[in-house]
């Protein structure tokens, strides 16, 4: 990619954006839909779909994402070692319109195995994205001549996250729209059609892979330092442990492999794992940082999202405020907060890293303190040892019961009594003798002499009786079946209707909306369905019954409608409360964990950066995926344990783990020394033949005009793009000589700071930051001013930074 015979005379030459750039990105943009598009719904789809609980829905969509993030490392080694990164790139997408296509077929039931189709799907969008990941934004780097196109190499990584910005949030946004206000195949919902648009989306995407081949710069595989890293690692052990070994112990392990590999391999290899156990807090944090997308959003589809009578805020809608916030807090942040954290003496890695710890547990005690007011507004269900009994009273007039039950006995006018704990074990019958107040309006009802009723009460279950009038007879008759007391699992009123009529009952809401309940008095009571939140106008046969009838989300009720005296009387009952908060109340704890989000991986992705040996940084930073995915398993643990059996418990719980990993964090802070990070890479002789072949430096001899020496260095692309290695000088040149950088970064991007030396000797050295490189391992071109002492970052952020930086490539 580097310009061999590139001189000084054809440097200002423009050269034109490649046109195989455009391609790539559109790729981008489709699979980031097309991946984002499945994610985004797929909590709901395992919940309300599948029909999985809760706590199973929630481990598979971990499960998922630990795939997802542990499988890049794969593709980065197939890419720079076997097959290349197109091919790498075509067959994954192969791979993931394939999983796309398979769950949105299965998504249409039309096998008996839709669920275990539904997961094979899963796997293998997982496995597509995985693979492909570490690939894309390398791949569109490679199509760059440097250092001619730096500038444009710079725009290209601006468009790429826009790109992939662009898509997750249209995924975001359209994803649920397509899934609850669509209706297809008798369904109320339609899933085939939410998973077929990702599917459409990634087809599209292969497809422009494909016809921008003519124009890709292909490279070929060149073996990849992470497999030699992990031999070198393996052979260690392997001797260490072997009966065989040497008497005499060698200072590190590592090097029992001394004789097999690169002196220089086993440095840096011996830094890294010195390195390593920085990143136990990782895996924790991500642990809560995605449950944006399982546990929140089944938080969420408990609250209300009706927005002023306009539109309804879907609960996996919530998942757009991550990616949204974080685009509008990172400059706040490189403007505003970064400095002022500075002038306070915060200034290292470590230290943002432990604040956006911090602000993550904080963000799980809101999120607590949000369940915990919601829970009253959740359904009672009906426990081992206990019943329900629910007696609707359907005459204008008031009713004793004798015994009372559980110190309750009176039924005022077209009210009701509900008992959820009821101690029962098999069935239990209460006889309870009932007393009319005949006085008006119910002087014409009829009431048996010695009035009694059998009200029985089931073990787990939950039971209505009604108080109605038959040919003018007063009677309390048990409504059929048992109770269904669940909300619906789209967070929608459910409603049902008991009377003693023949007709139909129009209910119409503020929207236009109506729904028709036909009424036939043999059956006593209609289904219970569901219908839209809104202020509704009953009428009964062209009669206005019930002039407003407000039906909220999330709730569950009983319309008792009864002719009495020749006179229609109705009365609304709420068996399950609505939702107690709106869903807008999830903002607060969005906006902190994507605070956490800047402070914590930002800030990670810098610190492996800036501690990893110059040919360590991919292995580091796939160490940081790594550890990434293994937050996901967390998770499953944690849910398949069921410790808690409130969420309330279980938020704080995570929260107490962010308090603990915060004291780990300050513990290892406390122990670790800074790398040296300013003239730290060894000499051309130093270097293995390996590395050689990747990272030349030559010295050219006087040019044609007699100028003096200059020092010429190349570098590979691919390094510096995959792990995110910038430039720095092997050795400073000699007093009067001119240094030419034909490497990765050319001067005038800003990501070289020249700092003087020694003023004595005249030398000069030349640190480089981190390239535009570190962004398929999830980082983002941004500049950054990098001290000696390898611990002051200071962010130049620039809205460049993904969001979610460990998916984004």
């Amino acid at each position: 990619m580097v310009a061999d015979n590139w001189n000084a005379e054809n440097a200002d030459q423009p050269l034109k954006y490649p046109r195989s750039v455009f391609f790539i990105l559109a790729t981008e943009l489709c699979e980031r839909y097309a991946f984002f598009g499945a994610r985004v719904i797929l909590a709901l789809y395992l919940r309300n779909f599948l029909h999985y609980s809760k706590e199973d829905a929630i481990s598979i969509f971990h499960i998922f994402t630990f795939l997802c993030y542990f499988l890049p490392i794969f593709g980065g080694v197939l890419a720079d070692s076997y097959i290349g990164k197109y091919r790498t790139i075509l067959y994954s997408s192969v791979i993931h319109v394939v999983g796309n296509i398979l769950m949105a077929v299965a998504a249409t039931q039309w096998s008996n195995y839709f669920r275990e189709f539904s997961l094979l799907g899963l796997f293998l969008t997982a496995f597509g994205t995985g693979l492909m990941k570490p690939c894309m934004c390398v791949f569109g780097g490679d199509q760059f001549v440097l250092p001619q196109q730096a500038k444009q190499l710079a725009t290209y990584f601006s468009i790429f996250y826009l790109c992939v910005t662009i898509g997750s949030l249209l995924a975001a946004i359209a994803g649920p729209i397509l899934r609850q206000d669509v209706t297809c195949l008798g369904e109320s919902s339609c899933y085939p059609l939410a998973f077929a648009v990702p599917a459409a989306f990634m087809f599209l995407g292969l497809v422009l892979i494909i016809c921008g081949k003519p124009w890709y710069k292909l490279q070929k595989p060149e073996g990849n330092i992470l497999a030699d890293s992990f031999k070198c690692i393996l052979c260690a052990l392997w001797r260490k442990m072997s009966p065989r070994r040497a008497l005499d112990e060698p200072a590190h392990w590592l090097e029992y492999a001394q004789d097999k590999f690169h002196p220089q391999l086993l440095k840096d290899v011996r830094e890294v794992l010195g390195v390593l156990p920085m990143f136990l807090p990782v895996p924790l944090f991500f642990a809560l940082f995605d449950q944006q997308g399982s546990t929140w959003v089944f938080q969420a589809s408990q609250m209300d999202g009706v927005v002023f009578n306009w539109f309804t805020i879907k609960p996996d809608q919530i998942e757009v405020l991550n990616p949204l916030f974080t685009v509008l807090l990172i400059p706040v942040f490189g403007l505003f907060l970064n400095p002022i954290l500075e002038k306070i003496g915060i200034k290292r890695p470590l230290q943002y890293i432990t604040i956006g710890a911090s602000f993550c547990a904080a963000a799980f005690v809101m999120s607590a303190y949000l369940e915990y007011k919601l829970e009253p507004s959740y359904a009672k269900m009906p426990a081992s040892g206990l019943g329900q009994l629910r007696i609707f009273n359907g005459l204008p007039c008031q009713v004793d019961l004798e015994p009372p039950i559980d110190g309750r006995n009176l039924l005022s006018p077209n009210g009701e009594l509900q008992w959820t704990d009821i101690e029962v074990t098999g069935f239990r019958s209460l006889d309870e003798t009932l007393v009319l107040k005949t006085e008006l309006p119910c002087s014409n009802t009829t009431v048996p002499v010695n009035w009694t009723g059998e009200l029985l009460v089931f073990e787990g279950q939950s039971t209505s009786y009604v108080i109605t009038v038959t040919d003018e007879v007063a009677d309390i008759v048990r409504l059929p079946g048992f109770d269904d007391v669940a909300k619906s699992l789209n967070n929608v009123p459910k409603l049902r209707v008991t009377h003693n009529l023949d007709g139909h009952l129009f209910l119409k809401n503020q929207y236009g909306n109506e729904f028709n309940f036909p009424l036939r008095k043999t059956d006593l009571v209609t289904s219970l369905c569901e219908i839209d939140p809104g202020k509704y106008e009953a009428k009964y046969e062209n009669k206005i019954v019930f002039p407003e009838l407000l039906i909220e989300t999330g709730g569950v009720y009983t319309f008792v409608l009864q002719e009495i005296d020749s006179k229609l009387i109705g009365s609304l009952h709420i068996v399950t409360p609505p939702a107690a908060l709106h869903i807008l109340w999830a903002i607060p704890q969005a906006v902190v964990i994507a605070m956490a989000e800047i402070l914590f991986v930002i800030s990670y992705i810098s610190f492996a950066f800036t501690q990893a040996p110059e040919r360590m940084k991919s292995i580091m930073t796939s160490i940081f995926q790594m550890t990434i995915s293994f937050g996901g398993m967390i998770v499953v643990f944690v849910t398949k344990t069921r410790f808690f059996h409130r969420q309330t418990f279980q938020f704080l719980f995570y929260a107490g783990l962010m308090f603990l990993d915060i004291v780990l964090l300050l513990i290892l802070s406390a122990r670790y020394k800074y790398r040296e990070t300013g003239n730290n890479a060894p000499s051309q002789s130093d270097v293995s033949p390996e590395i050689n072949d990747r990272r030349v430096a030559r010295v050219i001899a006087n040019d044609e005009s007699g100028s003096m020496p200059k020092v010429q260095r190349t570098q590979n692309h691919e390094d510096d793009l995959r792990g995110g290695g910038g430039f720095q000088d092997r050795e400073a040149p000699a007093e009067g000589t001119s240094v030419e950088d034909t490497g990765n970064v050319a001067s005038e991007t800003g990501n070289v700071t020249s700092e003087t030396g020694n003023g004595e000797s005249g030398s000069v050295e030349l640190q480089t930051g981190n390239t535009t490189a570190a962004i398929c391992s999830g980082e983002d071109f941004q500049d950054r001013k990098e001290p000696k002492d390898g611990g002051n970052i200071k962010f130049l952020l620039q809205g460049q930074i993904t969001n979610e930086l460990r998916g984004h490539c």
